[in-house]
């Protein structure tokens, strides 16, 4: 992702700011990136969960971002 921003702000001319703003965050919920942090806290809270129910499911760690 470090080596995209700046090729999509070239290629769009714009500023790596705006890809960040407008491009890669324009759709997540509260404008941040997902980090390694945020995926093993759910990875933490999904392992202790005293529960069968949840067998197979998927869980999408992306502040409401997803791909089409």
């Amino acid at each position: 992702m470090e080596k995209q921003i700046p090729e999509q702000a070239r290629d769009m001319g714009i500023s790596e700011d705006r890809v960040i703003s407008e491009v890669m965050l324009k759709e997540t919920v509260d404008t941040e990136f997902t980090t390694t942090e945020d995926v093993a806290e759910m990875a933490v809270l999904f392992a202790g969960f005293p529960s069968n129910a949840l067998t197979g499911q998927s869980v999408v760690v992306s502040h409401g971002w997803h791909m089409e």
